[in-house]
C-alpha cells in the first residue's frame, strides 16, 4: 500500500544512486516503453474430458501471437484435462480451489512467476464473452491509447462506490497531476544513451503528461482488470477506499495509493520517480508489476515513432512556408483589384537579380582569357626585341 510504495520507490532510487556514473538518463517512463517487454501471465484451462468443437475454436482464438520480445496477449496457456492424468500439482490446486458452481471448463489466470504472487488474478467459465473481458477491456484499451499518444503515465483510479470519496480522490488526482506535469523537469538525455538505442525518438519529442482512467464501481466489463489490480497485494480487497495505480511503459503498474494515501506528497513522489532518469535499468529491480493486455507494444511503439516523425516533418513544412512566400510574391495584382503599381525605387520593392544561362556567361568568361592571351603575346614580343 502507501508505505509499501514509498519503501519500493526509495529502494529503486537508492539502487540507482549507487551507479549514477553509468546510469541511463532516459526517463523511467520512456525507458520502460522502449526496453521492458511485459511478463507473461499463466493461464490454465481446467476441464474434464474432451472440449466441444466450439470450445476448441475458442481455445484456438485466444492462443497468443509471438512477437519479437513477448506474446500478444502476454499469456502462456496450459490445458489441464483432469480426466487424463495431469500433473498432480494442478489436480491438488483444483480440488482446493474449485468453485462450487463450476459445471464446465474453467479458465484461471495467474500472475507472472516473477511477481511471486500465488493468488489467482481471475477465473471464469470458458465462454467467449467472459474470456474476452479477461484478456482485454475498454479501460485497458484506453490506457494503451493514452500511452501511445505520449502520456508519461496513466493513473488508473479504482472507485470504491462511495461517491463522495471517489469524487474527492479523482479531483485531487487530476489537479495534482496537472501541477506535476507543469513543474517537473525531464532529465537531459545523453548522446551515448541515444546511440545505445535506449531512446528511439528525438529528445525534444519527450513530454510530461499524465491522465486518469476511471474504473467505475459495478462496471462488469472491467471485473477482470479490477481484480488484477486489487489482487496484486494481499490486503487491498478488504479495503473500502478508492485506490489508484500509475501505469506506464508497456502496461506496468506501480503499487497502489489507497484512501488517504492519495495525497499530494505520494502523487509527487511517484511522478518524480517516473519522470526521473532510469538509473536502474533492470525491470525486476524497479517497483511495480505488469498488467495483462492484448496490446502489440512493439507495433504501438512503431506507430508512435511514425506519428512523431510525421509531426516533425509537418512542422518543418509550416516553418518553411513563410520564407517561400517572401521569395515568390506575385508581380501583378489579383484580377479586378485596384492595387497601385509599386514604384521601382519604393523601399518595399524587392528586386531579384536577372538570371543568366551558361551561354549568356560565355562572353564574360572569354574576356579575361583574351586579355591574358594578349598580354602574353605583347611581353613575348618585347623579350624578342
Amino acid at each position: 500500500m502507501n508505505r509499501r510504495i514509498k519503501i519500493r520507490l526509495a529502494v529503486a532510487l537508492l539502487l540507482g544512486g549507487v551507479g549514477m556514473s553509468w546510469a541511463c538518463t532516459v526517463p523511467v517512463f520512456r525507458f520502460a516503453l522502449e526496453q521492458w517487454p511485459p511478463d507473461q501471465f499463466e493461464v490454465v484451462l481446467f476441464h474434464e474430458g474432451p472440449l466441444t468443437a466450439a470450445q476448441e475454436a475458442l481455445l484456438g482464438k485466444i492462443q497468443p501471437k509471438e512477437t519479437e520480445n513477448t506474446t500478444v496477449p502476454n499469456i502462456r496457456i496450459h490445458q489441464v484435462n483432469l480426466s487424463a492424468n495431469p500433473d498432480e500439482r494442478w489436480v491438488s490446486w483444483w480440488k482446493k480451489n474449485k468453485p462450487k458452481d463450476a459445471t464446465g471448463p474453467r479458465l484461471v489466470i495467474f500472475y507472472p512467476a516473477s511477481t511471486m504472487i500465488m493468488t489467482p488474478v481471475w477465473s471464469c467459465d470458458f465462454t467467449a464473452d467472459l474470456v474476452s473481458n479477461a484478456l482485454q477491456s475498454p479501460a485497458r484499451k484506453k490506457v494503451a491509447a493514452q500511452l501511445e499518444a505520449g502520456d508519461s503515465a496513466v493513473w488508473v483510479l479504482v472507485e470504491c462506490g462511495d461517491k463522495e470519496k471517489d469524487t474527492a480522490a479523482r479531483q485531487l488526482l487530476e489537479t495534482r497531476l496537472q501541477h506535476m506535469a507543469q513543474t517537473l523537469k525531464l532529465p537531459e538525455v545523453k548522446t551515448q544513451d541515444i546511440q545505445s538505442g535506449y531512446l528511439s525518438i528525438r529528445p525534444e519529442d519527450l513530454k510530461l503528461s499524465f491522465s486518469v482512467v476511471t474504473l467505475r464501481a459495478g462496471d462488469t466489463a472491467e471485473d477482470a482488470f479490477r481484480a488484477s489490480l486489487i489482487n496484486s497485494e494481499d490486503d487491498l480487497k478488504d479495503i473500502h477506499e478508492p485506490m489508484t495505480f500509475p501505469v506506464f511503459g508497456r502496461g506496468r503498474a506501480l503499487p497502489a495509493l489507497v484512501g488517504k494515501g492519495i495525497n499530494a506528497h505520494m502523487i509527487d513522489e511517484a511522478s518524480a520517480f517516473l519522470s526521473g532518469p532510469c538509473s536502474c535499468q533492470v525491470k525486476r529491480q524497479n517497483p511495480g508489476f505488469d498488467l495483462l493486455t492484448s496490446v502489440d507494444w512493439d507495433q504501438l511503439l512503431e506507430n508512435q515513432i511514425r506519428a512523431y516523425d510525421d509531426r516533425a516533418q509537418a512542422k518543418i513544412s509550416v516553418e518553411s512556408q513563410p520564407a517561400q512566400a517572401e521569395t515568390s510574391q506575385p508581380n501583378e495584382p489579383a484580377q479586378g483589384g485596384n492595387t497601385p503599381a509599386t514604384k521601382p525605387n519604393s523601399p518595399t520593392t524587392k528586386t531579384t537579380a536577372p538570371t543568366r544561362t551558361l551561354f549568356a556567361w560565355l562572353p564574360l568568361i572569354g574576356l579575361p582569357i583574351l586579355l591574358v592571351g594578349g598580354l602574353i603575346v605583347f611581353f613575348g614580343r618585347q623579350s624578342d626585341n
